[in-house]
Parts: structure tokens; C-alpha cells; sequence
């Protein structure tokens, strides 16, 4: 990137809706305010991507044992909510006021916590509402599998959508001010939690089913429902997302953009590289600085800078300036 490119880039703001570090980083016993070898990401390295404003998901394996699943999620909390006691650089977002934090050209990073699947609420709406207290922002409905709220994509095929609990939780999630997100959900999920909301909701990291029919990806229908809901579909790095191949290169990831731009339109499209969720990251993207790379070579392709700002953080600002809490 030339040295004017990079300063507007560097004057951009960026948001990524989905990255797994956090959990990682505990389970592995590593510092995520410091430079590691063994991860795709961390604060150093966000910070040299550019990276403002980022979504830590907060995940846990589906286990049986529902204690267990909330006693790991709430690990994952403790861990996140240390780093940001103990480095200046982290800001946690709670409210709408607290994303003027999460601005570019600050050596700052905003911080939305968020879980991945509902599997630690049980059957217990309070715990929905306890995690919220510990600053929680974002929960993503299902993982793949099934839990008290819905089915995920492994059980697509019995065509069970949102339970009596799963809607309950959707409401306290609006109520409260927290931001929905289907992916991972099972299409009957998908349709009850379009019926169910009145605001945006968002798919933090899905691909176009068109360009590669993975279970995890979007219909253009899922695609055109969440933009006419003012949400934003966010673009995932895995490789079997990307491409039947399950091998996947940068040119990959732009395919899936430029298709999402055409179905969903330039205002509903975003980051969710799912970075530290992934095994092998696309070619080209290997670690969180490579993000550059794929704005330089979307600009190369001839994307005006306004569609690229949009894409890079404005999309998921709007939606969460819309839906969290004042």
C-alpha cells in the first residue's frame, strides 16, 4: 500500500464482528496484550492491523453438562475483562457512548464481548442477564449444534427453529441492548429470529451459499433479509466457508465480498475474519496484519474508498450504534 493509501487507511475506522483469540489465549496460558508465535491475533498485532473496534467472541465446546459450559464461558470473561483492567490500550464498548472510544488513529482498541452459542444459559434467562452485567454485548444464538434456544446448522435437516426460551431470549436480548447474531443458526432459527425482532440483527461471520454451499453459509434470501433489517452479513476467513476446496486464498475472500455487495448492497457487508476460530487462514491472509493486503487489493480492483469505509467498519458502527444500550 502506498504511503498515501496507508494513511487513509490508518484514518478509517475498522471493525471485526468475530475473533476466537481470547479463548485461545487462556486455554493456551498466553498473554493477549502481548506479541505471540502461536495465534493468528492479539493486541499488538490488532493494533498494527488497524484494527479499532473488535468483537472477542467468548467460546466454549457444546458439552452436556451445561455448568460446565457457563463455568468455561465465564473463564473466558475473567480473562477478557483482566486484560482490559490491566492494559490502557483495551477499552471495553457497554454502551453507545463507549464507541467514540473505538476511534482511528488512536493506539486504542475497543472491545465487544461477545458469546458464541447460548449453550451456558441453560434454560435461565437470569444468566442472559448476568452476562450483560459483566459487559457482555453480543450473543451469537447457537454454535452449530442444538441447545435450549434453537438448532444449529448440524441439525438443518429436522428443521427446528427458535424454542418458547430461544424467544424469550430474543426479546431480553432487545430489551436490554444486545446485538443478535445468526450465524451458525439452523434456516428455521434464521426465519423465527426475523419474525420474532423488530431491530437489526447481524451474521458476525457467514458466507455466500451461492459461491460455496456450505451448511454455515447464507441464501441470497438470508443475505437480502438481514440488509432489509438494516444488519450487516460480516465476511468469514475459513477456508471450507470459502471454497469446496475447503483451501482458500485472499482472491476467495474478495469473491465472497463482491457477491455479498451485489446481493446485499455496499451498506450491509463487514469483517468477521473468525481469526483464532479458523485451522489454516486463507493464502495471503495469514495473520490479522495481513487485513491491508485486502483493502489494498479491493481498492486495486477498482472499489471507490467510500464502499471500502463502509465495508472496513462503518456497516457494523451503524448497526451497533443502533442497538446497544445508551
Amino acid at each position: 500500500m502506498t504511503k498515501e493509501g496507508m494513511k487513509w487507511y490508518r484514518e478509517t475506522l475498522m471493525v471485526d464482528a468475530h475473533n476466537d483469540v481470547i479463548s485461545r489465549m487462556r486455554d493456551g496460558g498466553l498473554d493477549f496484550c502481548q506479541r505471540e508465535s502461536a495465534t493468528h491475533s492479539d493486541l499488538p498485532r490488532l493494533l498494527e492491523a488497524g484494527v479499532n473496534l473488535q468483537v472477542l467472541a467468548l467460546f466454549a465446546p457444546p458439552n452436556s453438562n451445561k455448568s460446565i459450559t457457563l463455568q468455561r464461558i465465564l473463564s473466558y470473561a475473567e480473562y477478557a475483562l483482566d486484560c482490559i483492567d490491566r492494559d490502557s490500550r483495551l477499552h471495553l464498548v457497554r454502551t453507545k457512548a463507549d464507541l467514540a472510544a473505538a476511534a482511528p488513529g488512536e493506539d486504542k482498541l475497543g472491545v465487544i464481548l461477545g458469546v458464541e452459542g447460548g449453550d451456558c444459559l441453560g434454560e435461565e434467562l437470569w444468566i442472559l442477564r448476568l452476562l450483560f452485567r459483566l459487559g457482555v454485548r453480543l450473543l451469537t444464538i447457537t454454535w452449530s449444534n442444538r441447545n435450549a434456544l434453537a438448532d444449529g446448522i448440524w441439525e438443518k435437516d429436522t428443521k427446528g427453529g427458535l424454542t418458547v426460551f430461544g424467544k424469550e431470549v430474543i426479546k431480553k436480548m432487545e430489551a436490554l441492548g444486545m446485538i443478535i447474531d445468526v450465524s451458525h443458526l439452523a434456516p428455521a432459527g434464521f426465519w423465527d429470529v426475523a419474525q420474532v425482532t423488530a431491530g437489526p440483527f447481524i451474521a458476525s461471520h457467514s458466507n455466500a451459499a451461492a459461491i460455496c454451499p456450505h451448511p454455515r453459509n447464507l441464501t441470497d434470501e438470508q443475505i437480502r433479509c438481514i440488509a432489509d433489517r438494516g444488519g450487516v452479513v460480516g465476511v468469514n476467513f475459513c477456508g471450507p466457508h470459502l471454497t469446496e476446496a475447503g483451501r482458500a486464498a485472499i482472491d476467495d475472500v474478495i469473491q465472497h465480498i463482491e457477491y455479498l455487495w451485489k446481493v446485499a448492497g455496499e451498506d450491509h457487508v463487514g469483517l468477521g475474519t473468525d481469526y483464532d476460530g479458523i485451522d489454516v487462514p486463507p493464502r495471503g491472509l495469514e495473520d490479522v496484519t495481513s487485513l491491508p493486503r485486502l483493502i489494498e487489493n479491493l481498492k486495486q480492483r477498482g472499489h471507490s474508498e467510500k464502499r471500502l469505509e463502509k465495508f472496513m467498519g462503518g456497516n457494523f458502527l451503524r448497526v451497533f450504534k443502533t442497538v446497544l444500550p445508551d
